[in-house]
């Protein structure tokens, strides 16, 4: 199993290269233009309360998981948006889920009581793996965004912590 740990400089690349695999599979992101290392290394100087955490098995990086900001107003300080993201072959393997769970103990480590996500509906196996890590099904955002012209859903799940 890989090693999860806190994502270094070095890493940025390889986090790019694996966020910009789910954006051309269209079921990750309604994102459609391309990440680079300098944007992933923006995310990296955000501070401790939002991490970015890597799955790395023999010096190859092969997923990614971060906490974003859910809203700027300090009343839901306590709430952070999650994303997920797993290299295609290493997929299958339990990697999105080990790197989930590190995240939620992470995030509770730094006073979050609650993180959310929105999936794109298409993507089965996200839902999967939020619904083995404990996370429940809130509902349904209807044509949440337009993605190559066409409307889609997003699923709406959340963790209490």
């Amino acid at each position: 199993m890989p090693v999860i740990r806190a994502a270094r400089s070095a890493d940025a690349q390889a986090v790019a290269d694996i966020y910009n695999e789910g954006i051309e599979t269209r079921l990750a992101t309604f994102e459609t233009e391309p990440r680079s290392a300098p944007e992933v290394e923006a995310w990296l100087g955000a501070g401790e309360r939002l991490p970015l955490l890597v799955a790395e098995e023999d010096d190859v990086v092969l997923g990614w998981a971060r906490i974003l900001a859910y809203s700027d107003r300090p009343v839901y300080a306590g709430v952070g948006e999650v994303s997920v993201y797993v290299t295609a072959p290493a997929r299958g393997r339990g990697i999105g889920t080990g790197l989930l769970e590190a995240l939620q103990q992470r995030a509770a480590e730094l006073g979050y009581w609650k993180l959310v996500g929105k999936l794109v509906t298409a993507n089965s196996a996200s839902a999967a793996m939020v619904r083995r890590c404990g996370w429940r099904e809130v509902g349904m955002h209807h044509r949440h965004s337009r993605l190559d012209g066409e409307w889609r859903d997003v699923l709406v799940v959340e963790r209490v912590l």
